[in-house]
């Protein structure tokens, strides 16, 4: 038998051998749970005074602490009873949360705890848009989709694709416009028996690569081939400003 979520083996009734599984389930948390948790403070020199109620809660000890703590600069010190502390030493990428301030901070193995920096622009954001359905072969026209900034977007990449691609004629040509005022000096284009704009003989070139938040983003296809095309999404890719 085993927990339902991380396969964690349970202690059988009448285990002859109770370490065997217990062993191994901590093993397993050791290896898939992050090491770190919620702590009290970071930096921290002096231990705190406690109540009983505090048992359980951890703090992160600063350079140079004194008193019990003194000798365990950057582990994290467990209150375990009253007056009485155990400590874990910190291995590399640790990451712990600070009620204290709000924010996360990370072990680096060598100068100790710092602030995890992860600002708006840090993590690349895909907005992907359906401009079709599946089925209806597509035709060139402007606003095939329509629709608002959620925030204020550096735009880094875009893309295209198809669900059905067209097998011949003029080049499948999507354009992408801020306000009505297109992004792209060079437009999307899909080659014929392609499916993606990724393999375009033309890469797409971004000229507005700022998006304001609340502008309205339009879709237009510009061109079509032989009328074959069907299920046109479009991909934005960048990140939030």
């Amino acid at each position: 038998m085993s927990t339902p979520n991380m396969e964690l083996e349970l202690w059988p009734s009448g285990a002859l051998q109770p370490e065997v599984p217990v062993n191994a389930s901590l093993q397993k948390l050791d290896a898939l749970v992050r090491p770190g948790g919620i702590v009290q403070d970071v930096g921290t020199t002096t231990p705190p005074s406690v109540v009983s109620g505090d048992i359980g809660k951890s703090w992160v000890v600063g350079t140079g602490a004194t008193g019990d703590w003194a000798g365990h600069d950057d582990d994290i010190a467990l209150l375990v009873g009253i007056d009485l502390w155990a400590f874990i030493t910190p291995n590399e990428m640790w990451r712990v949360g600070n009620l204290d301030d709000g924010n996360d901070y990370v072990f680096d193995g060598s100068s100790g705890w710092s602030i995890v920096s992860e600002s708006a622009g840090s993590v690349t954001i895909p907005i992907g848009i359906a401009c079709s359905d599946e089925l209806t072969a597509l035709t060139a026209g402007t606003a095939k989709a329509t629709f608002r900034m959620p925030f204020a977007f550096s735009l880094t990449g875009v893309r295209a694709s198809l669900s059905t691609a067209q097998a011949s004629g003029s080049t499948f040509t999507v354009d992408i416009n801020e306000n009505g005022v297109s992004v792209l000096s060079t437009k999307i284009t899909i080659d014929n028996t392609e499916k993606t704009s990724v393999t375009a003989a033309t890469p797409a070139v971004i000229s507005d690569s700022s998006l304001a938040d609340d502008s309205e983003i339009t879709i237009d296809i510009d061109q079509i081939g032989n009328g074959t095309a069907k299920g046109l999404k479009v991909w934005l890719i960048g990140n939030k400003t």
